[in-house]
């Protein structure tokens, strides 16, 4: 059946389907489902909310290296491909959460375009989707950060309180919300959960970011640097082992999570046309 036209996404018709088990909130990954591209972008960059027009082959040959880099580490990969080139940032749209999975809905006309096909997507492998948001509520799923004991729900460019607020009264666990900073796309960017139930985190980049003080052990601050705001040195994953994966072209704090965790690095250099990064392109499901 394909569902990739339809509207199927705005609430699911299909009986109940067996959902993965919940996982390990500290943000380690059980199965990541990233998205390579299937061919050159006809628009300008601006029209798809890319920096630059990638290189399609060396693109897809990053998302590929670290989907191998992923699995050499434990954790299950599946890749797909679409024509929307902003679907390679799953993150954005998918969060598996105690036992369900979540989608999101896009803050822009742009992305919407990508929901029909990110639904028939994870619908085809045996999940039942649930997309929680009413109409006029938006939230990128990249807004949803796993805690120790739940999640962190941000509110900023591309999430409503609103819609954080009906995604909290969904989930049986602790939520905390916080407000980020109107040059933050998402609160991804500036708090990832660490191995030993700690989080990095960017306080300049979320108001009252003492409220995390309760949702993690301790906090690893990161400064202003050039690596953390242009070279997204935060932008990182945690593998099934609890590697810590990130790009190979942030020296510092490469260094600063070497110190404490194990440490992997990988290529970044084509997918950053999309402004994007490792977090970026991994749609979480425990």
């Amino acid at each position: 059946m394909d569902l990739t036209e339809t509207a199927a996404y705005h609430g699911s018709s299909y009986s109940h389907r067996e959902s993965p088990a919940g996982g390990d909130y500290r943000g380690t990954l059980g199965t990541a489902f990233l998205c390579i591209l299937s061919g050159e972008p006809d628009e300008e960059p601006d029209e798809y909310q890319f920096l630059e027009t990638p290189d399609v082959e060396a693109f897809n040959e990053e998302v590929r290296a670290y989907a191998d880099l992923l699995e050499d580490h434990g954790t299950e990969t599946v890749v797909a491909e679409s024509r929307y080139p902003n679907a390679t940032y799953t993150a954005d749209a998918y969060l598996g959460f105690d036992g369900e999975l979540y989608l999101s809905r896009m803050a822009s006309d742009m992305r919407r375009r990508e929901e029909p096909e990110r639904f028939a997507f994870v619908h085809e492998r045996g999940y039942d989707p649930i997309v929680p948001f009413q109409f006029g509520e938006y939230f990128e799923i990249s807004n949803a950060i796993p805690s120790n004991d739940g999640l962190v729900l941000g509110v900023g460019q591309r999430g409503t309180e609103a819609a954080a607020r009906r995604l909290a009264s969904l989930v049986d666990c602790e939520t905390t919300i916080v407000r980020i900073s109107d040059d933050m796309q998402h609160l991804m960017g500036a708090l990832r959960p660490l191995p030993d139930g700690r989080a990095a985190v960017r306080p300049e980049k979320i108001e009252d970011h003492e409220k995390l003080e309760r949702c993690y052990d301790d906090l690893l601050e990161f400064d202003e640097t050039e690596e953390v705001t242009h070279e997204q040195a935060m932008n990182v994953t945690i593998a099934a082992d609890e590697t810590i994966l990130m790009p190979n072209d942030t020296p510092n704090a490469e260094t600063k999570l070497a110190e404490q965790y194990d440490v992997e690095t990988t290529s970044v250099e084509e997918i950053r046309s999309g402004a994007g990064g490792l977090a970026c392109l991994t749609g979480r499901v425990d």
